[in-house]
């Protein structure tokens, strides 16, 4: 089944920079590698739903004068632009500091980012159905956030939030959502200004999930992902890798998670855990995402390992049934 994702969101520019170790304050540090890229929150969504097999469209605002390489970028990825904005202002950007370990350190300039047509937003949303999904982030204004999930919610599509930056005001809260995804340190951030206090990520996700009336999806890193979804709450396993650069992940795993949404919960959680755990493995941001042909072979790798362990526990070798 294919899934129709709307992502309303974020669209960068980024500039990545390679260094030994993230500088201090007031240091000057050499880096070793520069490197340009299609980036942003929203645009590693779509590009991630599109590669995990969705019909992605994506609504935000590039600027006019240096902004065309970006639609472009996003329309060879099979995504549909004809709603991009075209904004006086410049298109956004994003200074990516990675060090050798794989931390990043990340500056964002909104710039067109603060520009989206109210007028495609509504169009975007109003033309969705049910069993259709729409992603929102945290890196364009909440206003805009919030006509988008009020107008997906009344043509009945699915909601998916992913409060990311951290909110910092009770007022970039949002309604309408059906599903919001988070790591720890946005989760707690929420609690906060839901006024909850802070007690750690499996209480506060079942706190949080009463107060917005949401299933609440909460990445734990190498921990896996902590998923609370009416009233049943579920963790899943991460996957083991090296990382190398973590600049995308989380917009991997949301991206995944949205395009496989007509699978149950937990296990489009593993699809898409498993898609953010490859783009660890490799630099950059959209650059980085997996096709679905690649998460789909590492979860048929982990399937037939698990099969081999429980044969060799059962003493019984793979593939043979004994009288």
């Amino acid at each position: 089944m294919t899934v129709r994702v709307t992502v309303v969101g974020s669209i960068n520019a980024d500039t990545s920079l390679r260094l030994a170790a993230l500088p201090g304050p007031g240091e000057t540090v050499l880096a070793q590698e520069a490197s340009s890229s299609l980036g942003g929150k929203g645009a590693n969504q779509a590009v991630a739903a599109a590669r995990a097999g969705a019909r992605v469209r994506m609504v935000g605002a590039v600027g006019v004068h240096d902004g065309e390489h970006l639609a472009d970028a996003l329309a060879a990825e099979g995504i549909n632009t004809g709603l991009l904005t075209r904004s006086e202002r410049a298109s956004g950007r994003a200074l990516v500091l990675l060090d050798d370990a794989g931390e990043n350190s990340i500056i964002v300039v909104q710039g067109a980012n603060a520009a989206i047509d109210d007028a495609a937003v509504r169009q975007a949303c109003s033309e969705l159905s049910p069993g259709d999904v729409l992603v929102l982030q945290h890196e364009i204004p909440a206003a805009t956030s919030r006509l988008a999930a009020a107008t997906a919610s009344r043509a009945g599509a699915t909601v998916i939030w992913n409060a990311a930056p951290a909110p910092t005001r009770s007022a970039d809260l949002l309604e309408h959502v059906d599903l919001l995804v988070v790591n720890e340190h946005e989760l707690d951030a929420v609690a906060r200004l839901l006024g909850l206090g802070p007690s750690g990520p499996g209480q506060d996700i079942t706190a949080v999930a009463a107060r917005l009336g949401t299933d609440v999806v909460c990445t734990l890193g190498p921990a896996g992902a902590l998923v609370y979804r009416s009233g049943v709450l579920t963790q899943v396993p991460a996957p083991t890798v090296t990382a190398v650069d973590t600049t995308a992940a989380g917009d991997t795993f949301v991206g995944y998670l949205a395009a496989s949404w007509h699978l149950p919960l937990a296990d489009a959680v593993r699809r898409a855990a498993e898609a953010g755990a490859l783009a660890v493995t490799r630099h950059g941001a959209a650059t980085s995402i997996p096709t679905l042909a690649e998460v789909e072979h590492r979860l048929a790798g982990a399937r037939t390992e698990i099969s081999q362990t429980l044969a060799a526990q059962a003493g019984t070798p793979t593939g043979r049934n004994d009288p």
